[in-house]
């Protein structure tokens, strides 16, 4: 008997034992529909998206290498045994199948570490199927539509001729022009205000909805099932006050999202993974098991991947989860059109910790699973070749960041990680208000614009001017920066989200700081 075929099926007791079950009952039953109609090409054929594929084989080491070995061949999106293939081998994968179920016989009961690991499998593979949402060419035109991309366009800049201004008049700054040039590139800053509109003005967060009649917020009651496909399940909050119950569905679909904007971090995640896609970033929707969801952007510039919590309004800060709000990590998961990979390593620094708590299933078996899937994708119709040599290569690099070397990591180097990499890509530091760019500002507020009397008022959370009159609001300005005079020091906003903080502060390195806003007044100097 042909000894690849044996070591194929031998490798089948490498799985957990519910798993090598599955596998072992979908081989026999592709075998025995071969062997009773060899003629009829539909028990031949197998497409890669089928559930006994997906769910059964995918999931198994070595199940899909016993198909190979006996004669399947993959085309595109499915895989077949060949007319012209003998079926010796395919008897052969029978009777090793029931020999090996004889002397292990096959049972329905799954022990509870077995049922763990079906449900992390099957929502594996249930996010691998719903991150190509995103790649709707319909449903990234809506999305695109709803972000005012010449609003944005114009704050990149802004802030693009502020950070040349600002290193222009800096002779102490370490960055240089070229520096500048070769790190800031404008699809990167775009991000940053992306981030900002859709955190401040695009979505909102929902802990429980208000009531229609009374506005006040509701308390959960219960769930019931969703017939809308789109929809995971739907949550009943009654209010106390006019005791009446108010639905909240649970949309998994990202599309009635882009018109409802509300939900809790699923939804904003979700929206906003396809709102970069349908900008035309490299994005990846992340999972982590403890409970959260955010967006992962390649940067160009960085030649990696970077971490953006939609929620929370931070960029590249991937020890926030780990250290911010003590989260046990155990599993992180990202999800694209190109791949499935682990990348919680990116996310902690307690390695070893992390490794005890992941119990769902082995770490071969994790590994087979996101590599059977990765290559299912890489490999389906119109994926060309090219982009696969380039997603190669960059998985290399990001591997190779991710590598944990023990002992290698020290006080600083984990503050770093933790702040989003200070000491790094300038890019990532005015994401979050740390570089100066205010030398070269000089706004001045005109009060004859005004009237007689007006209030200037400036939110610090929504980082927002607003000139009042009367309670009438009689201008916006977005940004700090954008109606200051002059600054000293390096005052940055400062944006707390571990401790739900925001405000005005000086740079580490400087000894005081100050802030100078300018009044015009009709026929006279500024002051």
């Amino acid at each position: 008997m042909d000894e690849n075929l044996e070591r194929c099926v031998k490798s089948l007791e490498e799985n957990a034992d519910d798993v090598r079950d599955e596998a072992r009952r979908a081989l026999l039953s592709i075998c025995r529909n071969v062997l009773r109609s060899p003629s009829n090409y539909r028990s031949r054929e197998l497409r890669l998206d089928d559930e006994v594929v997906v769910e059964k084989l995918l999931p198994a080491i070595g199940a899909m290498e016993c198909l190979f070995d006996v004669g399947y061949v993959e085309d595109g999106e499915r895989i077949f045994l060949p007319r012209n293939a003998s079926l010796s081998k395919l008897q052969s994968l029978s009777r090793l199948l029931c020999t090996a179920t004889g002397s292990s016989p096959i049972t329905d009961d799954i022990d509870k570490t077995s049922t763990a690991q079906k449900a992390f499998f099957d929502g594996i593979v249930g996010h691998f199927r719903s991150v190509m949402y995103y790649e709707d060419p319909n449903l990234q035109r809506k999305a695109k539509q709803v972000v005012p991309i010449v609003q944005l366009e114009i704050a990149t800049m802004t802030k693009i001729r502020d950070l040349q201004k600002s290193f222009k008049s800096d002779n102490t700054a370490e960055a240089t022009s070229s520096q500048f040039e070769a790190e800031l590139i404008a699809k990167d800053l775009f991000l940053i205000e992306l981030l900002r509109w859709f955190k401040h003005e695009f979505f909102e967060w929902v802990n429980s909805p208000t009531c229609p009649t009374c506005s006040t917020e509701c308390t959960y009651e219960n769930v019931i099932q969703s017939t809308d496909p789109r929809c995971s399940r739907i949550e009943l909050h009654r209010c106390q006050k006019c005791n009446i119950v108010v639905e909240f569905p649970r949309y998994t679909h990202p599309e009635p999202l882009l018109s409802l904007r509300r939900g809790r971090c699923g939804e904003w995640a979700n929206v906003f993974t396809l709102l970069c896609r349908s900008l035309g970033y490299d994005a990846r929707f992340i999972c982590d098991e403890t409970d959260h969801v955010w967006t992962e952007i390649w940067s160009a510039s960085n030649k990696r991947w970077v971490h953006v919590d939609p929620c929370e309004n931070v960029i590249d800060k991937p020890l926030m989860y780990e250290r911010g709000w003590q989260k046990k990590l155990t599993y992180i998961i990202a999800y694209s059109k190109d791949e499935v990979q682990d990348v919680t390593w990116r996310y902690t620094r307690d390695q070893q910790a992390v490794m005890k708590r992941r119990r769902a299933c082995s770490e071969q078996s994790l590994t087979h699973l996101l590599q059977s899937l990765t290559h299912q994708r890489q490999n389906s119709a119109g994926y060309s070749r090219a982009r696969k040599e380039y997603v190669v290569k960059r998985k290399l690099l990001e591997l190779a960041d991710m590598l944990y070397i023990p002992n290698s990591r020290n006080k600083d180097s984990d503050e770093e990680a933790y702040e989003g990499r200070t000491s790094g890509s300038l890019m990532w530091r005015l994401a979050r208000g740390e570089v100066t760019q205010a030398e070269g500002k000089s706004y001045v507020w005109d009060i004859s614009k005004y009237g007689q009397t007006f209030e200037l008022r400036y939110n610090v959370v929504e980082d927002l001017y607003h000139v009042v009159r009367d309670n009438a609001v009689l201008e916006r300005k977005s940004g700090w920066l954008e109606g200051m005079n002059a600054t000293e020091g390096g005052i940055f906003r400062k944006v707390e989200n571990d401790w739900k903080m925001v405000y005005l502060a000086r740079s580490p390195q400087a000894e005081r700081g100050r802030v100078k806003w300018t009044f015009e007044i009709a026929n006279s100097e500024s002051h």
